[in-house]
């Protein structure tokens, strides 16, 4: 675990590199930067959880599923929202995409501390975003032509994230108004599945293909 955050420290340090060698901060920028910073949280949670030890008045459990929502949620959320954004979808839609995915993601941290209802707002704010980029994943699968792995794997991604998605409001809801919701054992089952395998596997490797496509005769361009 340790190794483990001091590559995510690592990572995190390059993200100021990146921010001064663009010289902008533009909405694609932001969530590449959010993508580069949000392991190290996690891996702050996974050293005090693996040495027993409870940080900021939160149980071991809790810092156990902040590793996995930090690295889906954090990392390949705004990963795929600011590629999406920066392959060429800067409109409305990438623009709010790339934005609302850091700024849910900041607000939930956030909502740790204060409280359910300011979690929920973020929440809310994650979910539009998260819904953007299954927007833009879905417009960029009817967009690849031929290449049917690609668009399966596009097509399935844009899906589940709808659906985790609606699994996580409903989870918030619950927490900040009393109504039922899913338990934490069942999110973990569903939401984090959904979005560590449906979600962000197969987006990445979609994305991966359309920077390297290979040709029908399997030759890579």
């Amino acid at each position: 675990a340790a190794c483990y955050a001091l590559g995510t420290l690592l990572l995190a340090a390059h993200a100021p590199l990146r921010l001064a060698r663009t010289r902008g901060a533009g909405p694609a920028e932001i969530a590449l930067f959010t993508a580069l910073v949000t392991p190290s949280v996690a891996a702050l949670a996974l050293v005090a959880e693996r040495s027993g030890h409870e940080l900021f008045g939160f149980g071991l459990g809790i810092l156990a599923l902040t590793v996995p929502h930090f690295h889906f949620a954090g990392f390949a959320a705004a990963l795929v929202a600011g590629l999406v954004c920066r392959a060429g979808d800067d409109g409305p839609v990438g623009r709010f995409a790339a934005l609302s995915v850091p700024l849910g993601t900041l607000l939930v941290l956030a909502g740790y501390f204060i409280g359910d209802l300011a979690e929920l707002a973020g929440a809310v704010v994650l979910t539009a975003g998260m819904w953007a980029v299954a927007l833009l994943t879905r417009r960029t699968a009817l967009g690849v032509g031929r290449d049917r792995v690609t668009r399966i794997l596009l097509t399935a991604s844009a899906a589940v994230l709808v659906a985790t998605m609606v699994l996580a409001l409903s989870w918030a809801l619950g927490e900040a108004t009393g109504l039922p919701h899913p338990s934490l054992t069942w999110m973990a089952a569903t939401h984090g599945v959904g979005n560590a395998l449906g979600f962000a596997l197969c987006s990445l490797l979609a994305l991966r293909r359309l920077q390297h496509p290979t040709h029908p005769e399997g030759r890579t361009a």
